[in-house]
């Protein structure tokens, strides 16, 4: 670890998974549900092989009927070629209890942004339909979660920039699905406050990759705002002196959290780096802190994202807007990848 990073304990980053402190804060954030997740279920989303428990097949044949349905007449003879047919060679999974509950979520708030205890899946938004994570059946949910490298960071390797030894502690985690209680949120009122000994050093826009008139217009009302609700509601209330905290700001007077991160390298330090923001936090703390937004379109930055871009073929069928063919494609890849893995085994075995 290098010197100009800051050093974070398991602790912090325990601070920061979510059951943790959302009880903390449930009123000054936006409503969810935490689910534990059993062993089975985290060996599955562990496991290599991309296949879909069955009742989020069927939720997918289910969403493949309703747009037949919804087809024109002149595209029948070509969704010919997609059979609905059941393939007895895909592999069987189910988690009842599991699959229950997420649809009781389901049932009570009509659509879900889910996450683990520290990440969402936004690597994996080209998965499903709608690519702000609006999850409306187990398909959705399950797509997500099985697709996501930023998951399989959380149930992986959770503490990696941490000092210290922490396998045990990993061992005995109970890991959680969290549902969340979808909104549209807008990008541009989302911000990311850096908090050093319990006070607010520095202030980023949190979609650091575009410029938004309304910030470069209103930034001072913006920073008083977001600093008169950190005293409020969140300074010396966290369970760390040092972190990151992510806040909404829908108006002046209606301000949620978002989420908390570690003061560390695993946390994105958006429009500032970590070097300057330990620079920060040198400095005279009574001040107002460093607020950064974009300020001009020649500020906008390369998209993060853009490595977990959606494949070629999938893009084209989804500017079709053929949900059918887009669902068909999906399972034959899942299929063809689950017939490779069963061909290795048979030659291991």
């Amino acid at each position: 670890m290098t010197t100009d990073l800051p050093c974070v304990s398991v602790q912090e980053v325990l601070n920061c998974s979510f059951p943790v402190w959302y009880p903390l804060f449930n009123k000054h954030s936006i409503k969810s549900v935490i689910l534990n997740l059993t062993d089975d279920v985290l060996a599955y989303l562990r496991s290599d092989e991309f296949y879909l428990p069955t009742s989020a097949n069927e939720a997918m044949d289910e969403m493949r009927k309703i747009n037949a349905d919804e087809a024109s007449s002149e595209n029948e003879d070509d969704d010919d070629h997609w059979s609905d047919e059941d393939d007895d060679t895909t592999k069987k999974i189910s988690f009842p209890e599991l699959e229950t509950q997420i649809k009781d979520v389901l049932n009570d708030y009509d659509a879900v942004f889910p996450k683990l205890n520290w990440s969402s899946p936004k690597d994996a938004r080209w998965m499903i339909s709608d690519s702000r994570l609006k999850c409306t059946n187990l398909a959705d949910v399950f797509l997500l979660l099985k697709s996501s490298d930023f998951i399989t960071h959380d149930l992986c390797e959770p503490f990696k920039h941490c000092h210290g030894d922490h396998a045990s502690v990993l061992s005995t985690l109970q890991y959680v699905l969290v549902l969340r209680k979808w909104s549209a949120l807008q990008p541009f009122k989302e911000f990311r406050c850096f908090v050093k000994n319990n006070q607010i050093i520095g202030i980023s826009q949190r979609d650091s990759e575009n410029y938004y008139d309304f910030i470069d217009k209103t930034a001072d009302h913006i920073l008083d705002d977001l600093v008169q609700f950190f005293k409020a509601h969140i300074q010396n209330k966290f369970l760390s002196v040092d972190f990151v905290v992510d806040i909404y700001r829908k108006d002046s007077n209606k301000l949620y959290i978002i989420d908390f991160n570690p003061w560390g390298p695993m946390t994105d330090s958006l429009l500032f780096n970590w070097s300057e923001l330990l620079t920060l936090s040198t400095q005279n703390t009574n001040e107002q802190p460093e607020f950064r937004y974009v300020n001009s379109q020649n500020g906008i930055r390369p998209n993060s994202y853009i490595q977990y871009a959606m494949p070629k073929d999938i893009a084209d069928i989804s500017r079709e807007r053929d949900i059918n063919m887009l669902a068909d494609v999906l399972s034959s890849q899942i299929q063809v990848q689950n017939n490779g893995v069963d061909s290795d085994n048979e030659e291991k075995s």
